[in-house]
Parts: C-alpha cells; structure tokens; sequence
C-alpha cells in the first residue's frame, strides 16, 4: 500500500505559500514593489518571509513524522526564498509586458512548481504517490468529465450561436450594437452560467439551477424590458434557454455514464 504521509507535507507546502502570498502580503508592499522593482526592500522581505514559513512548516511535519533532517529546512529555506524573489522580480519587470491575470496565473504557477519540484526532493516516496494520483487522473471517468467542461465552452457557444442565426437577421441594428455592454462580457457570462450548470447537473443539485435562471431574469431581463426592446428580449431569452437546455442534457448525459 502507498505511504501518503508526505502527501500531506505537500499540502503544507502549498497552503504556507497561499497564506504568505495573500494574507501576510499587504498592498503597500505589492506597489512597492511594482514601483521600485529590484529596489523594493519589501521585494527581499517578501521572499524571506516565504522561505522561514515554508521552512517552519516542514521543519514541524519532520518533528511529527520524523525523517526530515536540518539539510532538508535549511535547503527549503533557501531555495523558496531564492525562487520567490526571482519569480516576483521576473513579475514586476518581464510580466508586465501581458496581461495582469496571465501575470498571475503565470507567476503563482512558477512558484507552485518550485514547490512541487522541492516536495519531489524531500519525500522519500514522491513517486509513488505521483503514481497513485495520475492513475486517478487518468480515469475514464475524470476524462469523460473534463471532455464535457470542454464541450460547454467554445463548441456550444458556436452551436448556439448557428442556432440564434435563424433569427439573428431580424434584429434591429441598434440592438446588434449593445453600446451599452462591457466588451465580451455576454460570451464570458455564458461560460460561467455553463459552467454552474454543469456543476449543478453533476453533483445532483438541479434545483440550484432554477435559483440561477431566477437571478439571471432579475437582472438581465428586467434591464431589457427597461428597454422597451421586445425583440432583442426574445432574441436573448432564445440564447438562455438554448444554452440552459443544451448544458442540462449534456450533464444528465454524462452523469448517466458516470
């Protein structure tokens, strides 16, 4: 049987690094940084603090489950807080060249594998339990799952829209412009009522879909009906209803499977 002990020492890792890099993180120090880049004092501040808690956590997890030496806290010491410098420095000079989420999700990604690299190195069975975790991965299952979270997004945007074709000449120009709309911001709702609605179909809470299309109508539908626009009302109830009906069969499809 696999020892999953050191999987919790991951766990730590992880949880250390989120609490120094959220809560323990004032915004003084995050526009200190940004101004003053390699200068910042809070720059080097940041990563010592990230390499003592990350240091204390493991140094803690020896005490408990033996095994882990002085070598082991001193190398994490220096090897978190060597990385999370030059991370965060790579952040506040090459990364602002894209976007500020693509920044973060590149930087927390970055410092998420330096963890997982240092786990690797301190846990004496880091195979194993890599092992026992992509045998779950790779279920049919989860790949059955993740193929339908896929289907929602892009390909049903497009179904939908080839749907709504039939009626999309009817509409009035002023109502094809939406001025009065956030750029792209009806495809990127559309991905995240999908993505609730599959979420509702798969863990069997149906019911929460009606409290989702109750709040979609508050909003949407009586800022339309504001309006005075029939046409663009109906024009819209079609593009929910398609995309509500299309998710829901998809999810009762795949929960059949499962």
């Amino acid at each position: 049987m696999t020892d999953l002990t050191y999987a919790s020492l991951l766990i730590w890792m992880l949880v250390v690094h989120l609490v120094a890099d959220f809560p323990l993180q004032p915004l003084s120090w995050v526009q200190d940084k940004a101004q003053n880049r390699r200068r910042s004092r809070f720059l080097l501040l940041h990563a010592l603090l990230h390499g003592v808690l990350a240091a204390f956590a493991i140094s803690l997890f020896g005490l408990i489950h033996s095994g882990l030496s002085a070598l082991n806290v001193l190398s994490a010491l220096l090897i978190i807080s060597i990385s999370h410098y030059l991370i965060d420095l790579m952040k506040v000079t090459w990364f602002t060249r894209i976007s500020s989420v693509n920044s973060l999700l590149l930087d927390q990604g970055l410092h998420m594998a330096v963890i997982l690299c240092l786990w690797l190195y301190l846990s004496p069975h880091a195979g194993e339990v890599l092992y026992v975790i992509w045998q779950q991965a790779s279920g049919w299952q989860l790949s059955l799952t993740l193929l339908a979270y896929l289907l929602i997004y892009m390909p049903m945007g497009i179904l939908i829209g080839q749907l709504l074709a039939h009626w999309a000449p009817q509409m009035p120009l002023s109502a094809k412009a939406d001025n009065d709309s956030l750029l792209r911001a009806g495809k990127q709702i559309g991905y995240l009522e999908r993505t609730l609605i599959l979420t509702f179909v798969l863990i069997g809470q149906i019911p929460a879909i009606g409290f989702l299309l109750a709040a979609k109508s508050i909003f949407r539908f009586g800022d339309l009906r504001q309006t005075g626009d029939k046409m663009r009302t109906e024009y819209v109830l079609l593009g929910t209803l398609f995309s509500f009906t299309l998710t829901i069969m998809l999810g009762l499809m795949i929960k059949k499977l499962l």
